[in-house]
């Protein structure tokens, strides 16, 4: 689905569907507070905190935002700001 939408917005970055959570777990990103997803079989035990991660070539973490309100995530000028300072 990601990779079918990808080109609508003119994306280039990698996005990543993390539907088990492994990438989520490896950085300590599960919500073990609130569940809010959905209710049935294959349901998610939690959901991942809302988090943008930049990631240089070789997959080290040059700066990573965690939202602490899932429904408010910083604001693109934050995520362009990190994208200069670590890629310029």
């Amino acid at each position: 689905m990601i990779r079918a939408k990808r080109g609508v917005h003119r994306l280039k970055a990698t996005m990543l569907s993390d539907r088990d959570l492994a990438v989520t777990d490896a950085f300590g990103l599960r919500n073990q507070a609130i569940h809010s997803g959905p209710i049935g079989e294959d349901a998610a035990e939690a959901l991942p905190v809302p988090a943008t991660l930049l990631l240089d070539k070789n997959g080290t973490v040059l700066w990573m935002d965690v939202a602490e309100n899932y429904q408010r995530r910083q604001g693109p000028e934050v995520v362009l700001a990190a994208l200069r300072a670590h890629l310029d």
